[in-house]
């Protein structure tokens, strides 16, 4: 996969995972911008509605990066955290990627967005590293939700397996994905 890096770095914490195009590593104030364009784009904004009402500008996520910059220490699987999904070459934030552990079923939900203009290009399989040998290493599972049967099919070849489909209110389906290491 690459190396994966927790350094302390002027005192504190630095997580940074590198593979051979990407880098995921904690959101920085200079990725606002680009994480403002990628949360508003078509596919990334229905599934997070709430985004929409407390987001109007690339600067009312100031507080949000200095959150997540306050949890670098932190170990807490309960804390749901999001890293920066960016390119090795030039550091531009493409996406992130997030996991915390959800207690009342006993696994890590994992969630990511990649921006429309990388989607399509290898990227998933590598963000998806990550969180699977997490929780192996925890011993349980690593879930999502996804819409559709063609991402059912992408996260199949991923190594994950469909649990669950439940039909919404809207018609529309919702599929269970689930990594388990056997």
């Amino acid at each position: 996969m690459g190396s994966n890096k927790f350094n302390k770095v002027s005192g504190e914490t630095e997580m940074r995972i590198e593979t051979d195009r990407l880098v995921i590593r904690d959101l920085e104030q200079k990725d606002k911008e680009q994480l403002f364009k990628i949360v508003w784009q078509k596919e990334v904004i229905r599934f997070m509605r709430d985004w929409s009402e407390h987001i109007p500008s690339a600067e009312s996520l100031t507080g949000y990066v200095d959150w997540h910059q306050t949890q670098k220490e932190s170990t807490d699987m309960y804390e749901c955290k999001r890293y920066a999904v960016a390119l090795k070459e030039n550091d531009l934030l493409i996406g992130t990627v997030g996991m915390g552990f959800e207690d009342t079923l006993n696994e890590v939900e994992m969630a990511y967005f990649i921006d429309e203009e990388y989607q399509g290009k290898g990227y998933m399989k590598k963000i998806l590293e990550h969180p699977f040998s997490e929780a192996a290493r925890e011993g349980i599972p690593c879930v999502l939700d996804t819409d559709t049967a063609l991402k059912v099919a992408k996260y199949t070849k991923c190594g994950m397996k469909n649990t669950a489909k439940k039909q919404l209110k809207s018609g529309q389906y919702l599929y269970t994905m689930e990594y388990r290491e056997d």
